[in-house]
């Protein structure tokens, strides 16, 4: 709230575990340290004791083959009956009542359901199946649907509210009826954090309530992924009879796994078609014939079970009771940073009154049985206009705040809170947005939101960090107060003297990678050359310097003059810029540009965004000698081989090269190059029209052969941030064709000479330009009539 201090109380209910928070996480979670990590409901994270635990155990013992006899293949089998005794014990049910089938996660074990349940089609003598699902439902339960169409059996989607309105009574003569249905919804939505009444799972089932009106008997499946995350499930209270869960959503870890508890009562009724590896008591392989194993676990475990990640379960239960006391007190704690959040974040107000956040959400966080630690929500302007989710995720990376934005797998609910219709989904496909993209505005209205969500190690800083995080970015002054804090500290930016040193110290190392004769003779015979270029004392002076009267213009269709300036090419994916004069055009852009990039230890392209100091790498090519030279202040000069790994189609240059780099970041890393021959094409998601279906060559970068910024953009902007041109990382070129926009992502607020983040770049750009930020850069190629 602009101007006016909040109060609240001197700390949240039910808070903590009776303990040492901070000593919880400085032993059990070092690796959050600088890190505000609000994304639980996407995957919690697993403690160092789990895997200490685990690793000790593997270390301690041999675990064989469970469906072997040996005896390391008996220990593995006992192993995994104990862990399933645990999961039963966990939610309050016995082997008696219920059957642990283990799978590979929620979605399978959702599928198994759905090709499982006893379905009756349609043109059957009695009355047909239907499948209904609360719209407010994971893409994985909708998507069961497509299971159910082709045993030709109809789906029915049921709004929240038509159940939580309405009660639907079965007459007792439709009871009767055999024909089974199956009615789905989540324990809690994964959007909005909503808890769903488990009473409908016996009221359902007793025909008390009906998700629609349909003669015969109703079974229920009882997603509880999101909801057993942070809350007990009372399974001999609360008896669904399809249960799946994942694993990774309560312990972090193992990823993965999965399983499906299934109610013992409808365990005759399943189905099966496909056998796998030890689900057979017997079958002929040279006739048909084939009869199940009696256990419905091993019946229904289609081959080996991954029974390490399920031993690793009994140390995740273990772990957790140990540091929290149960999964009540998880509940309790989680939501009290919730309950404070929501209250703070909902009472924040611009000097006009209008709101800061748009929260989705159907309860006032009032009551943990009613409502999750999840805060679903969208930032608005002093206007009440949404700023994209895209560019709050972006900010929020800045401040190293993990949160999750999009739809979140869950498109009825992203539909019902946002107030999307269907033909607003099907005209924003048309318009090239798909789920996971950055498209957050689309004709004026979000197609999206942001959500945080807390886990069992969250902390009160967290939340604080976070509501600091939504202040500093959105007020100019200082003047709003957080609970438990004085002030909130303003984001501010000591300006860098730009002395146009953008080589430091280059003698310091000279690690050579030699280019062939034949890569030099593939290239285009064309030579990009800039005009009017010439060393200057300042970035700002050298761009007007460039643009005179006497510049060659390549002419816009108005006749007005279009003036290449600058060129720099990246040799070395996300290191520094190497600007020339002029340079041959390949057919995959400027020649050598982005033909390298380091990886860690695992293949994984390391950028700026892991590795600031990417950017105080200074490539640079010398085509005479036919070699990049590498520079960095502090480093020895290296000689630099290279192999070719086929199977990746890059050259990995060498251990020496990967030595210098791992010494520089303090990682494991390595140096390797894109074959000359590989080929990398793509088509551009912004394209319409003739050119969405031209295919792109490309080499290391992401998205298009050039990227062109303009000098006037530039220049505006450059009172407020320092060497904005570089941060752009931008190419220039010849004649082109317009690809689209690029949306920049958080590396030009990386200071291309200091290797900074600073946290004012992507917040002056926003206020300067409008809400997106894709206004200024746009993606090119050539044009092949130059």
């Amino acid at each position: 709230m602009a101007g006016q201090p909040l109060s609240c109380r001197a700390s949240p209910g039910g808070y903590g575990y009776g303990g040492d928070l901070g000593g919880l996480r400085e032993r059990e979670f070092p690796r959050l340290r600088g890190i505000t990590y609000l994304d639980h409901a996407g995957a919690t994270l697993f403690p160092d004791s789990l895997l200490k635990a685990f690793t000790e155990d593997l270390r301690n013992n041999v675990y064989g083959n469970p469906h072997s006899q040996n005896i390391s293949s008996k220990l593995t089998y006992d192993t995994i009956e104990h862990v399933r005794y645990r999961i039963l014990q966990h939610f309050g049910t016995t082997s008696e009542d219920y059957t642990v089938i283990f799978t590979s996660g929620c979605t399978a074990a959702l599928k198994l359901v759905a090709e499982a349940f006893p379905w009756m089609p349609e043109g059957s003598k009695q009355p047909s199946s239907r499948f209904c699902y609360l719209t407010d439902s994971h893409t994985s339960v909708v998507g069961m649907r497509g299971m159910t169409a082709l045993m030709n059996v109809l789906s029915v989607p049921v709004k929240p509210k038509e159940l939580l309105s309405e009660k639907n009574w079965l007459p007792a003569e439709e009871q009767n009826c055999t024909t089974p249905h199956l009615f789905s919804y989540p324990a809690q939505s994964n959007f909005s954090g909503t808890k769903y009444p488990l009473s409908w799972i016996q009221d359902i089932k007793s025909g008390k309530l009906c998700p629609i009106k349909m003669p015969g008997k109703w079974f229920v499946l009882l997603d509880a992924a999101s909801y057993v995350s942070c809350s007990p499930l009372d399974l001999g209270v609360h008896q669904a009879d399809f249960i799946p869960i994942s694993f990774y959503k309560i312990f972090g870890f193992p990823t993965g796994l999965g399983a499906l508890l299934v109610n013992n009562r409808i365990a005759p009724l399943l189905r099966k078609t496909y056998f796998g590896g030890g689900t057979a008591a017997a079958y002929l392989a040279g006739a048909d014939f084939y009869f199940p194993k009696k256990s419905m676990a091993e019946r229904f475990e289609d081959g080996t079970v991954s029974f390490l990640d399920i031993i690793a379960l009994k140390h995740g239960f273990d772990v957790l009771e140990k540091l929290t006391g149960g999964m009540e007190k998880i509940k309790q704690h989680t939501f009290a940073l919730a309950h404070y959040t929501y209250n703070v974040l909902s009472t924040l107000k611009y000097a006009n009154g209008a709101p800061v956040v748009r929260i989705y959400s159907d309860t006032d966080f009032s009551n943990p049985d009613v409502q999750g630690p999840i805060i679903n929500f969208n930032v608005l302007d002093e206007n009440g206009e949404v700023i994209g989710f895209s560019q709050v995720e972006k900010m929020a990376s800045l401040h190293n705040i993990h949160v999750r934005t999009g739809c979140f797998c869950n498109t009825g609910a992203c539909q019902m809170h946002l107030g999307i219709s269907d033909e607003d989904i099907q005209r924003n496909l048309q318009a090239g947005h798909v789920c996971g993209d950055d498209i957050d505005i689309i004709d004026g209205r979000p197609t999206g939101s942001v959500r945080i969500s807390f886990g069992y190690m969250s902390s009160f800083e967290d939340a604080q960090t976070f509501l600091k995080f939504i202040v500093a970015t959105r007020f100019s002054n200082s003047d709003t107060e957080i609970p438990f804090q004085s002030s909130v500290t303003k984001l501010t930016t000591e300006p860098v003297p730009d002395d146009g040193t953008y080589f430091k110290n280059a003698d310091k190392l000279s690690p050579r990678t030699h280019i062939s004769d034949r890569e030099l003779g593939n290239n285009s015979s064309v030579t990009v050359k800039t005009v009017g270029w010439q060393p200057a004392e300042s970035e700002s002076e050298s761009i007007r310097a460039t643009i005179s009267e006497t510049a060659v213009p390549t002419c816009r269709g108005d006749g007005n003059p279009i003036t290449v300036t600058n060129i720099f090419l990246y040799p070395i994916k996300s290191c520094s810029a190497f600007e020339v004069t002029e340079w041959p055009v390949g057919n995959q852009g400027l020649l050598y540009d982005r033909n390298w990039m380091v990886v860690n230890q695992n293949g994984v392209c390391l950028t700026q965004k892991q590795e600031p100091r990417l950017c105080l790498v200074n490539p640079s090519i010398d085509l005479k000698q036919k070699i990049m030279v590498i520079q960095a202040e502090g480093m020895d000069t290296i000689s630099v081989s290279k192999v070719c790994s086929h199977r990746v189609k890059t050259y990995d240059c060498g251990e020496k090269t990967a030595g210098w780099f791992s010494m520089f970041l303090g990682r494991p890393c390595r140096l390797i190059r894109q074959c000359p021959d590989k080929k990398n094409s793509m088509q551009h998601k912004n394209t319409k029209g003739p050119t969405c279906a031209t295919s792109i060559s490309l080499s290391l970068v992401n998205e298009a052969q050039y990227l062109l910024i303009n000098v006037a953009s530039i220049l505006q902007l450059k009172e407020h941030i320092s060497r904005l041109a570089r941060r752009y990382r931008c190419n220039c070129a010849l004649r082109f064709q317009v690809v689209g926009p690029c949306s920049r992502c958080q590396i030009i607020c990386i200071d291309q000479q200091s290797g900074e983040r600073n946290k004012e770049v992507l917040q002056s750009l926003s206020a300067a330009r409008g809400r997106k930020l894709q206004i200024m850069p746009f993606l090119l190629k050539k044009n092949k009539k130059y």
